[in-house]
């Protein structure tokens, strides 16, 4: 697997993080047993917001792009080619420049990923 579909990856992650908390609160809120799949869910959850609270400390208004491109505090998305174009007018950027910030966030999205175990690249016969 290359970096471009790790990226992929990635983004699907980050597109799908409120689905993927509200799964884990539910079953949390009904004390069933963890599944493999709560526990890969759990781990792209940590790192979605891990790559969060390291851009509020580090670069607030990256943190801020972050949560608007992909809805993260319950907002509309905005990752497609459409919603990068309005952010434009929010964060008064060029959307060659935002479109480098979505690479630079997905870059530390999957490193987050691989320390919280949510991508493992260098096992052979596992991965995501």
């Amino acid at each position: 697997m290359c970096v471009k579909e790790w990226k992929r990856i990635a983004e699907w992650e980050a597109v799908h993080y409120r689905e993927r908390k509200a799964f884990l609160q539910g079953v949390a809120d009904a004390a069933c047993g963890t599944t493999a799949r709560a526990q890969q869910y759990r781990r792209w959850v940590e790192a979605v917001e891990n790559v969060y609270r390291h851009l509020e400390r580090t670069d607030p208004e990256r943190a801020r792009f972050f949560r608007l491109c992909y809805g993260l505090d319950g907002g509309r998305k905005l990752h497609d080619r459409k919603g990068l174009m309005s952010l434009t007018f929010s964060f008064h950027a060029s959307q060659s420049t935002l479109y480098q910030w979505r690479s630079e966030v997905l870059s530390l999205l999957l490193i987050a990923a691989a320390e919280t175990g949510a991508l493992q690249p260098f096992r052979s016969g596992k991965g995501q």
